[in-house]
């Protein structure tokens, strides 16, 4: 079984994303060797080819795309193929994810529901934007609905996304993305959510991968918390039992607390 991990680095990106700043950055730069050796390690242990790929793409949106289209390319040549975002440290407890889950994809969902009471304040206060997951979720639903599939609350982060190369197949997300734009503006502007909703409708890739997952009923596990385990605001420090730690918040001295 031939098996790859990849992961996309750019530390140039537009700062007009709410996904990334100034600060992100930099920490990029500051820890970006023990992020890669991070990776390499993990690949060497799971006896898979690595491969970091340094992509002069600006634009935040086109390189998450990126790296679906990498997905798809690299399902051409290896049988099991893990993408990890560039500020995802593997643990060194962690398992082999290929003997792990195998011929299948596997992504980490949230269920993105919010109390009807929670929801009035949200929306009369006007505090969603295009990146908030429920958002996320409500312009794959409408996608669905015009689609006449059933929605659904999840929402899948693709910041860990392994997938074997016979189901990766299946998604032709590159083959459909002309098509997958043009269902997004017809949602937005056709949206049973109110506007303050919809009006953070955007091209997204994780938007764009649940969607094809629900509509074409692709086979995917929903991968342990433990193999993409968020630090945010909410979250700051992981637990024992993390896997893979996804540094949202970008605090990278967390893993690699030894001075630089």
């Amino acid at each position: 079984m031939k098996k790859i991990i990849f992961s996309i680095y750019n530390d140039n990106v537009d700062q007009n994303s709410i996904s990334t700043n100034s600060y992100k950055l930099d920490q990029f730069r500051k820890y970006s060797k023990q992020l890669e050796q991070a990776q390499r390690d993990y690949a060497a242990k799971c006896n898979a080819d690595y491969m970091l790929h340094r992509l002069d793409i600006t634009d935040y949106t086109e390189l998450q795309f990126a790296k679906i289209r990498q997905l798809e390319t690299y399902a051409e040549k290896y049988d099991q193929v893990l993408y990890l975002d560039f500020d995802v440290v593997p643990h060194k407890r962690a398992e082999n994810i290929f003997d792990v889950y195998g011929d299948t994809l596997a992504i980490y969902s949230s269920h993105e529901h919010i109390e009807p009471r929670e929801l009035k304040w949200f929306i009369e206060k006007d505090t969603f934007d295009s990146q908030n997951r429920y958002c996320k979720a409500a312009a794959k639903n409408s996608m669905l609905i015009i689609d006449n599939c059933q929605p659904s609350l999840k929402i899948y982060n693709t910041g860990v996304f392994y997938g074997s190369s016979k189901v990766l197949k299946q998604l032709h997300f590159d083959k459909r993305l002309i098509e997958l734009k043009e269902l997004l503006d017809e949602a937005k502007d056709d949206s049973l959510y109110p506007d303050n909703i919809s009006k953070n409708f955007s091209y997204n890739n994780e938007v764009f991968v649940t969607y094809l997952i629900e509509r074409y009923n692709i086979s995917c596990d929903d991968m342990n918390i433990q193999w993409n385990y968020i630090l945010d605001g909410f979250q700051t420090e992981p637990p024992d039992t993390a896997y893979f730690i996804h540094h949202v918040n970008k605090s990278f001295e967390i893993s690699f607390p030894e001075k630089l």
